[in-house]
């Protein structure tokens, strides 16, 4: 198809000058611009809304009903902050991000030129004009500058890249997967996925990672699948992971992880476009292939690109019928794959206000709680059952048929609190994860009553009370203080945005609630909400988009909110 770019007027006559050279490629840095409302609605004044970094959110501007005296401050903006695109995941890799590095340089490579079409792929579909900046003024009107880029732009920016369109040769895509993922690379990252990622996402086993190294041998036919799978393992390790960059030192790739990381995912990313759509069945490798697509989306804090790749997951598992005679392996990763999903999409949901389409019934796979190296898995999974599509729907501030009430928010939380087992031999990765997100999903329930206007200024249950952030995140340091950051960071920006929502919690409460020295749940618990607030904020800081984004947004909400705390940090 022709190029749609507002610039072409045929050949000039030949009394004309010479017309001037194209353009240089593209690179995957266009200009940043205002973060688009990812859920929907625009904000209200003073509400948190929808958008992106709402998960601390039913707090704001819900408060009216619940009580007089407890009105919550206005929404932190975020509209300086970069939300999803190559824009946003350069700026949070090179400000401190996940760890692996940032770019490196490639001036010393000769680049493979590639044919870069003038009109972005929104404008090419519409069939409209286009301009030659990316974003273009069209999808910039339109509000959706994520979504402004050209079906070979990423290719331009990064000569390992190798653009697959629908009508590629299989075999010529197959190779080039191959050559950027040889055995050496696939040798440490599957080291890599079992000691750092398996404990919390056990999709895969090595039974089955060594019949996926043996399928890729096989013509590509029959192969493809399977590489695509370990392609996008080995993107989600250099990604998430991080240091140490062993297989950039010893030569084995051509760049540092993170920028090799990027590499794997806009070829898979490629390469799953290229698919052929047949009607033939789902298989497991095509739901695995595309839920490492969405773990690596996520952790460049691509959001709305991470969503869709989470709902063709979710989509492709529902679809996925295990084939008669299937032997226990493959069993054993729909299985986990399932309940994998369940957390992550509940997770995602809950940050980003989305529906969710995976339920619990009679026919969902058992959890087999006997495995001892899955204990902390099942703990996760445990976490998340409560959380179902009611909770959601109350969430997302849905129309309900039934009216909500006390007794079954009461009933989630006692699930929530009974979900961790005292005494489980657990890693630090685990730790880090199940005490927060429990911590978190209080939080979460605590906003959900003060929207429906259930909490009361004394209760023997503290959860009932307006002040109950505050002992959330006295609990959080008490419990968490002994664990090194890289059991946090190793949980990417899914365990940022869950301690943002804690603390953003917490700073509303230090707003309305006025805290002295003789406070029953300061100084006889050791230390004082503010301190709490300080050891939130420093290890946000420390963690992927942490620097780059969260504390910003934390430092304006404090500002708005509690000035005079803002100010006694300054000692004014």
């Amino acid at each position: 198809m022709p190029s749609m770019s507002p610039h072409h007027h045929g050949n000039p006559p030949p009394s004309s000058p010479p017309p001037p050279p194209p353009p240089p490629p593209y690179t995957l840095d266009p200009v940043p611009q205002q973060v688009p409302i990812l859920g929907g609605a625009k904000r209200r004044g003073g509400s948190f809304g929808d958008g992106p970094y709402a998960a601390t959110a039913a707090v704001h501007g819900t408060a009216g009903g619940a009580s007089p005296g407890f009105s919550a401050g206005s929404s932190v903006s975020p509209s300086t902050a970069p939300t999803d695109g190559p824009s946003a995941s350069a700026s949070a890799s090179a400000g401190g991000g996940r760890g692996g590095g940032g770019g490196s340089d490639t001036s010393g490579t000769t680049a493979k030129r590639f044919q870069v079409p003038r009109a972005c792929e929104r404008c090419k579909r519409l069939r409209r004009g286009c301009s030659e900046y990316r974003p273009c003024r069209r999808c910039i009107d339109s509000g959706v500058a994520d979504q402004c880029h050209t079906a070979a732009s990423a290719a331009a920016s990064h000569p390992g890249i190798i653009m697959i369109s629908s009508q590629s040769d299989t075999h010529a895509v197959h190779q080039r997967l191959l050559e950027l993922v040889p055995s050496r690379v696939i040798d440490y990252c599957t080291d890599r996925f079992f000691d750092r990622l398996h404990p919390t996402i056990p999709i895969l086993t090595h039974e089955y990672v060594a019949r996926l190294r043996s399928a890729i041998t096989q013509p590509p036919e029959t192969g493809l699948e399977s590489l695509c799978v370990l392609v996008g393992m080995c993107g989600q390790v250099l990604l998430q992971t991080g240091e140490p960059e062993d297989l950039f030192h010893q030569g084995v790739i051509p760049d540092r992880n993170m920028a090799f990381g990027r590499v794997l995912l806009e070829t898979a990313v490629s390469a799953w476009q290229a698919f052929p759509r047949r009607s033939a069945a789902v298989t497991i490798e095509m739901c695995l292939f595309t839920f490492f697509l969405y773990a690596c989306e996520a952790v460049l804090f691509h959001h709305s690109r991470a969503f869709r790749f989470l709902r063709e997951t979710t989509t492709l598992l529902l679809l996925y019928h295990l084939p008669e005679g299937a032997d226990e392996t493959t069993r054993l990763v729909a299985n986990r794959l399932f309940w994998v999903l369940l957390i992550s999409e509940r997770s995602h949901a809950i940050r980003y206000r989305r529906p969710i389409t995976l339920q619990i019934t009679d026919d969902t796979p058992s959890l087999d709680s006997r495995d001892p190296s899955l204990v902390g898995f099942w703990s996760l999974a445990a976490l998340f059952r409560p959380i179902d599509t009611s909770f959601i729907a109350l969430l997302n501030h849905e129309t309900l048929v039934l009216a909500p009430s006390p007794e079954g928010l009461n009933l989630v939380e006692t699930r929530v609190n009974s979900a961790l087992r005292p005494g489980l031999d657990l890693r630090d990765t685990q730790k880090a994860n199940l005490r927060v997100t429990q911590l978190w999903l209080r939080v979460i329930i605590w906003q959900l009553r003060l929207h429906l206007g259930y909490l009361v200024e004394e209760s023997y249950q503290h959860s009932l009370t307006f002040r109950y952030p505050i002992d959330v995140a006295k609990d959080l340091v008490l419990s968490t203080r002994d664990l090194p950051t890289s059991s946090f960071r190793v949980h990417g920006v899914g365990m940022t945005e869950k301690l943002f929502d804690i603390a953003s919690a917490l700073v509303d409460v230090l707003a309305r609630i006025p805290l002295t020295s003789s406070s029953p749940r300061g100084v006889d618990m050791g230390s004082m909400p503010e301190d709490d607030l300080s050891y939130l904020r420093l290890l946000i800081q420390k963690l992927p988009g942490g620097n780059t984004i969260y504390d910003d947004l934390l430092e304006k909400h404090i500002q708005h909110t509690v000035p005079s705390l803002a100010a006694r940090r300054l000692g004014v």
